[in-house]
């Protein structure tokens, strides 16, 4: 219709019209042709757009043999019952020594398509110029408006969003006693960026411009806002919960590779412990290697440095619990030169700084305790809380044998007998 009604207006307006100087002839035709077809236009459009979106999304999906319905389903149902559905099934899992990841049925291929956003975008931005073509002008910014609306359900909603939802539901606890697998959701996030920004050059480029000036603009733009803040917004929680889940793993690591006489040992292992291996590779192989790539630019800076400041914590935590003579000392500075050159990867001078920093707190745990106020006050030290200072040096093994409390700078009521 849009492609006759094209070739009519153009024939009249450029042909017939040099032998008729009543340029009315064009508005004639098209009432006395058109005028019954473009009565239902606005529905007809609609229709269409709901139709031809939802082949799509169901093409693709049974190419990759994923039930939709039924996994739309089971998320909503996820979503009600979170809480007494991971009560329940933690007992249940422990019980029988299965794994929820194990046991969730993910898809064949990825839930995110290149070919799906451009093929929505392509329809919807056809409509958009069906739209300026055929519609009455008094009705052409209200139509107009429905369409960017239809353009953010099948795609934002049905597709994208779905996507997130899926990964949601069926990735694994942060507490779980198995290594995070974070490829997949971290490949959904990188296709999700891109096809983020897909859907914003269509926006700038297509449906703004066709809406400038008119009664619509301002609320197709809060549409719009919305819906996208609301998939970031799930990003950002995912991320945060692969962060979590990465950052659980390094304790379990810790926790159980970590050997009681590490640090207490009368000789050095002139090499970095066990833990410290595993650690250092786990973060090098699984995290690093597979984060690069999916998730670039500023989103990455800003996912290392969360999770340089949270495994940081998490070490100083872990540390913290072991006590240390000067050969164990030595060794924790082995282990400390690795997590450094480890999280120097990561690219960012503030994890860089907390490091170093951890690097210069052992001093306090190797020098002579006459010494210990000279280093008491050099440098970065200087600046970190007295009370904490005091009770890492009460990791000592000398701490009390040698009455170190009394050779430490006064402090008052931060020093515990």
């Amino acid at each position: 219709l849009a492609d006759l009604y094209s070739r009519a207006m153009k024939l009249a307006s450029e042909d017939l019209a040099k032998y008729d100087n009543d340029i009315s002839f064009a508005n004639d035709l098209k009432k006395k042709v058109f005028s019954s077809y473009l009565t239902n236009y606005r529905k007809a459009e609609l229709e269409y757009l709901t139709k031809s979106s939802q082949e799509i999304l169901e093409e693709f999906y049974s190419l990759i043999n994923h039930d939709k319905k039924e996994q739309a389903d089971a998320i909503q149902m996820h979503i009600k019952n979170v809480k007494s559905r991971l009560h329940n099934f933690r007992e249940n899992m422990s019980a029988s020594g299965t794994n929820l990841h194990e046991q969730a049925e993910m898809p064949n291929g990825q839930l995110l398509s290149f070919n799906v956003t451009t093929s929505l975008l392509e329809i919807h931005s056809r409509a958009v110029d069906r739209c300026v073509l055929l519609a009455d002008p008094k009705d052409r910014s209200t139509i107009l408006r429905e369409i960017a609306v239809s353009l953010l359900n099948n795609f934002v909603k049905d597709h994208l969003e779905y996507a997130i939802d899926f990964y949601t539901a069926h990735r694994p606890p942060v507490d779980s006693r198995n290594e995070p697998v974070i490829g997949d959701f971290l490949t959904t996030v990188g296709n999700a960026s891109v096809t983020y920004h897909t859907l914003e050059k269509c926006f700038n480029d297509t449906i703004l411009p066709s809406i400038a000036n008119t009664e619509v603009q301002s609320e197709v733009r809060k549409i719009r806002q919305t819906e996208m803040r609301r998939v970031e917004e799930k990003i950002s929680l995912e991320i945060n919960h692969c962060i979590n889940s990465i950052v659980n793993w390094v304790k379990i690591l810790l926790k159980n590779k970590q050997e009681k006489d590490d640090f207490m040992s009368d000789g050095c292992l002139q090499k970095p412990t066990t833990a410290c291996n595993e650690v250092c590779r786990f973060i090098l192989t699984n995290v690093l290697g597979t984060m690069n790539g999916p998730i670039d630019g500023e989103n990455l800076q800003h996912v290392m440095m969360e999770l340089g400041v949270r495994f940081h914590g998490a070490l100083l935590d872990h540390l913290m619990g072991y006590q240390y003579n000067v050969v164990g000392a030595m060794q924790l500075i082995q282990d400390l030169h690795k997590y450094t050159a480890t999280v120097k990867r990561f690219k960012d001078p503030f994890v860089d700084e907390l490091f170093e920093g951890l690097n210069k707190l052992c001093n306090l745990l190797v020098v002579d305790p006459e010494q210990l106020i000279e280093f008491w006050n050099l440098g970065s030290l200087a600046h970190i809380e007295h009370g904490f200072l005091v009770q890492f040096v009460k990791l000592r093994a000398d701490y009390r044998r040698n009455n170190i409390q009394s050779k430490l700078p006064s402090f008052g009521t931060h020093v515990r007998q």
